[in-house]
């Protein structure tokens, strides 16, 4: 009998790109025969990268969960579904019951976002009603929502390039020639479309320490010294303003005493300083700033690179600022806000905005969630409100995040850890319970949170490939289920239990089984409120549906005019004190570290894939050919990296796409892989860089560690 091969049409949720996918699937045996970009998809085909096209290898994976497992002395159990929903429940009841509901905490990691199952994650979380939450976001996100709700009175703004429109291009700490053109808000195939406008006379400038994919492809790159983008953005703006650069119609619709503000910071700026923060020649700075002002369109654009510091929501601010007395914020050519399919602006800032500090360290809570930096002082730190139990989902906080050695020592204290993963990771070796996720490829749904995070206004269904193993539930109902055993109200709400019982019912009687409050029913309701699209007419389009016009000025609308205060007090506050500080002495560690990303990796992830090891089986250190004749290092010499906060061993990569004084080592290596109930060895490439540096040096507004800036030491290890 042939092989019933078919073809299924959906999206990659590994980010905010959405992109576009062609599975081609074996029926018969279950399984994905073949990935390729869907190239009928109006706009992300051509940006398909090898995570979206390699991610059978994550629902093949040889470690994967497929069964719910108990921890039962130093070894693991397979148990059913219902006893693990029992234990689960059971266990948090009893810790909620003892020391009240803060002592149950989550952490939700990067790719739940990426899809509705998050409701039900949090909405488990709302019943509890514990404020000790964490998310990922903190490590390179929080930046923009501090920025974004101090200036618009919204925490989350998605803002996008308008690419094709952009005559200047300036992108200060960004590769997406590697790592994609997204970032909260994503333009797909945005890289190439770029270099399309280059060819027509746009101009493209990188700033980023490391001559990237992305340096090689621009007009200009200027290799500034990491953790110093705030001293370069101010430095440009201070050339606008001291020139009259600055765009009069559009600084005369801001706040005339914010203008005064940003006038009197300029007064502060000795230019001959700042271009010896940041190793950039004053000259190359005035010139950048002379360009961006009089381009017709044109684009500032910050990412990880300036997010990941101590002054990540300085920098980001600084770009917005930028934009917005130049004329080219929410223009052609700039970054402007589309309110798309699904409108996720006015409802994350309702839903996800909770005021608060945390217990220990007294830092802001941001949409709605506490720093991971703090997560081992709030685990460790006797009290009220200390946290015993914590549910993690899809996520690796102890390789993603800072120190984490200290994390570790916490969570192997914990009396409850629950895990809801594809794999056991580094993370989550502690855990007590093991509870299987789908992968992406196994679900039906519409990512309608994403619907606006895109440069194109665009939605699509996003098609199941393949059935899960038989021991693997949806997140959703795992999450729902435990709230009705703890009896605590899902989402918050008294009487939403009840709901959900009864449509339970109601839907196993009539043998319709979208009658049960699931994902899908939100995802009904929330493009029915749109109003943009109905529900069957995404569905029946199976690759996607988009509006074609592109209006510029919407975000004004959506405000109603209020106005954008551009010059909040306390970060002109903390500009002043930057300003004024003097330049840190390195204390014996005399390189700087930065970090890159790779264009095979998910963050801590897919390490192990056999699409990536055909690619790079190992991070490495990469030291400039100056630095590496000093310490006597030969290309593949292994070296020991040092910080105040760990060490780490790994080969030396000589190169000089790295400056002189810094040295450059991949994010997301390191962490092992289990095999839970089997005798086999964790398994493990790389090292993980993020050991080095230490979770108490943060942005004082976002609570983001300095992932790109730890001042290091390094010496070659003699074999």
């Amino acid at each position: 009998m042939p092989n019933e091969h078919h073809t299924v049409f959906t999206t990659c949720r590994y980010c905010e790109s959405c992109c576009g996918l062609a599975v081609e699937v074996d029926a018969a045996a279950n399984r994905v025969v073949r990935i390729r970009a869907d190239k009928e998809n109006p706009g992300s085909w051509r940006d398909v990268c090898n995570k979206g096209l390699s991610a059978h290898e994550v629902v093949e994976h040889p470690q994967r969960l497929r069964f719910p497992m108990k921890r039962v002395g130093d070894r693991y159990v397979r148990v059913s579904y219902e006893e693990a929903v029992e234990g689960v429940a059971a266990d948090l009841r009893r810790i909620m019951d003892a020391h009240g509901p803060d002592a149950i905490g989550s952490y939700i990691g990067n790719p739940v976002g990426f899809g509705s199952d998050i409701v039900f994650a949090l909405g488990l979380i709302d019943g509890i009603g514990t404020r000790s939450r964490f998310s990922a976001s903190s490590l390179d996100q929080n930046n923009q929502h501090v920025v974004s709700e101090a200036l618009f009175g919204y925490t989350f703004v998605p803002l996008s390039p308008d690419i094709d429109s952009c005559d200047y291009l300036l992108l200060v700490g960004g590769n997406p020639a590697e790592s994609k053109f997204g970032w909260l808000g994503s333009a797909s195939d945005g890289w190439n479309r770029m270099l399309a406008r280059q060819k027509q006379g746009a101009k493209i400038v990188v700033v980023d320490p490391r001559r990237t994919k992305s340096a090689d492809g621009a007009d200009l790159h200027l290799a500034i010294e990491p953790g110093s983008d705030w001293a370069f953005l101010l430095g440009v703006l201070t050339v606008v303003f001291r020139e009259s650069l600055e765009d009069r119609s559009a600084v005369a619709l801001l706040p005339g005493d914010h203008i005064a503000r940003l006038r009197g910071l300029v007064d502060l700026v000795d230019m001959d300083a700042l271009s010896a923060r940041t190793g950039i020649p004053r000259t190359a700075v005035e010139e950048v700033a002379r360009d961006y002002a009089k381009a017709e369109g044109a684009a500032c654009i910050t990412m990880t690179g300036v997010s990941q510091n101590d002054t990540g929501t300085l920098g980001q601010w600084l770009s917005t600022v930028l934009d917005l007395v130049t004329g080219h914020f929410d223009q052609p050519g700039g970054r402007c806000w589309d309110a798309g399919f699904v409108n996720m602006t006015d409802f994350a800032t309702r839903s996800l905005n909770e005021d608060g500090v945390s217990r220990v360290r007294g830092l802001k809570t941001i949409m709605g969630c506490r720093s991971v930096c703090e997560l081992p002082d709030e685990i460790d730190t006797p009290g009220e409100g200390q946290i015993r139990a914590l549910i993690m989902q899809a996520g690796n906080p102890v390789v993603a995040g800072p120190d984490g050695a200290a994390l570790d020592r916490s969570l192997a204290s914990l009396e409850c850890l629950v895990v809801v993963d594809l794999v056991q990771r580094e993370s989550h070796r502690h855990a007590h319970w093991l509870i299987p996720a789908p992968h992406w490829l196994e679900r039906d749904e519409l990512p309608f949170n994403l619907a606006n995070a895109q440069d194109r206004s665009f939605i699509q269904y996003a098609n199941r490939a393949v059935t899960p193993p038989s021991g693997v539930r949806p997140e959703w109902e795992f999450f729902t289920d435990v709230a009705l055993s703890m009896g605590v109200p899902m989402l918050g709400r008294r009487g939403f239990n009840t709901a959900i019982r009864a449509s339970r019912w109601l839907a196993k009687t009539l043998g319709r089984p979208g009658l049960a409050i699931s994902p899908a029913l939100l995802e009904r309701v929330a493009i029915t409120a749109s109003k943009r699209a109905s529900y069957k007419q995404i569905k029946s389009a199976p690759h996607g549906v988009a509006h074609a016009e592109k209006r510029f000025g919407q975000l004004a609308e959506f405000r109603k005019g209020a106005p954008i205060l551009v010059a909040p007090e306390e970060l002109c506050d903390a500009l002043r004190r930057k300003l004024s500080e003097a330049p840190a002495d390195d204390e014996g560690y005399p390189f700087v570290m930065t970090g890159r990303r790779s264009l095979h990796l998910m963050n801590s992830w897919l390490t192990e894939l056999p699409n990536t090891l055909k690619r790079e089986r190992e991070n490495r250190c990469e030291i400039h050919p100056d630095d590496a004749a000093r310490l006597g290092v030969a290309d593949g010499d292994r070296v020991r990296v040092q910080s105040k906060t760990g060490a780490i061993d790994l080969p030396a990569e000589i190169t000089e796409r790295v400056r002189p004084g810094i040295v450059c080592i991949p994010h997301g290596w390191g962490s092992r892989v289990f095999s839970p109930g089997a005798d086999a060895e964790p398994i493990v490439y790389g090292v993980n860089r993020n050991l080095l540096v230490d979770n108490r040096t943060l942005d004082p507004f976002s609570g983001t560690p300095k992932l790109n800036s730890t001042r290091v030491a390094v010496a070659r290890v003699d074999s």
